[in-house]
């Protein structure tokens, strides 16, 4: 799928603002950094980004995020995916223009050194010094899938956005952003409809949703 269109569908045809939230690890980076499932002191299994993002912890279990939190871990061995950087670069040429929004969304928390970290991206141009990392890790309240989703809505909820995409390796995170359409409070949709004078007459949605699941090319599929 091309998806420019709907980038240049926001600076061409007056639809809205559009809000994109990018996920990192097996999105635009190769990454190899493993979560321990620890019990009673003991590792009990390693979990990949991938496998991390589904796994529920049993009884006594909890994670330690050593490797994950390790920013020089991460710059050293991180590998970029080339069609999913481009794309960003891309977005933020246009996104810029009208001012629609681009994050970076991670299942992780802090870095234990955050120039370092930021500096992973600056090494492949992406121009992260423009773009905010919100790191999910950070909140323990849920699921990652659930908590990825409760970010976004605390964007959507300023009432600025019409087009919401989300950009993930992960089919479970892209499926939970994608019930949020069917589920977006009134109050949400009411701030969308004034600051855009929609009356209820259009044909269109007033907030249209794009889950886009990254394969491991880079190449995106859109999930509806």
């Amino acid at each position: 799928m091309r998806l420019n269109k709907y980038i240049l569908n926001e600076l061409t045809s007056g639809w809205g603002l559009g809000f994109t939230a990018v996920d990192i690890d097996e999105t635009l980076f190769k990454t190899f950094a493993k979560i321990y499932v620890m019990k009673d002191g003991e590792i009990v299994q390693k979990l990949n980004n991938q496998e991390f993002n589904v796994y529920k912890l049993k009884n006594h279990e909890f994670y330690d995020f050593r490797e994950f939190r390790d920013a020089e871990f991460f710059r050293k061995t991180s590998i970029p995916i080339p069609k999913t950087i481009n794309r960003v670069k891309r977005m933020m040429k246009y996104l810029d223009v009208r001012g629609s929004k681009i994050i970076f969304l991670t299942a992780r928390a802090d870095f234990n050194d955050k120039k370092i970290f930021l500096q992973t991206f600056r090494d492949y141009g992406i121009p992260i010094d423009n773009i905010y990392v919100e790191r999910a890790g950070n909140d323990k309240t849920g699921t990652v899938s659930s908590i990825k989703k409760k970010i976004i809505l605390r964007y959507l909820n300023t009432g600025l956005y019409r087009r919401v995409r989300l950009i993930d390796d992960c089919m479970a995170n892209v499926k939970e952003f994608l019930d949020l359409q069917y589920s977006i409070p009134q109050n949400i949709i009411d701030k969308v409809k004034e600051r855009y004078n929609i009356t209820g007459e259009e044909s269109i949605p007033v907030i249209e949703f794009f889950g886009l699941l990254v394969k491991d090319d880079g190449s995106l599929v859109r999930i509806r």
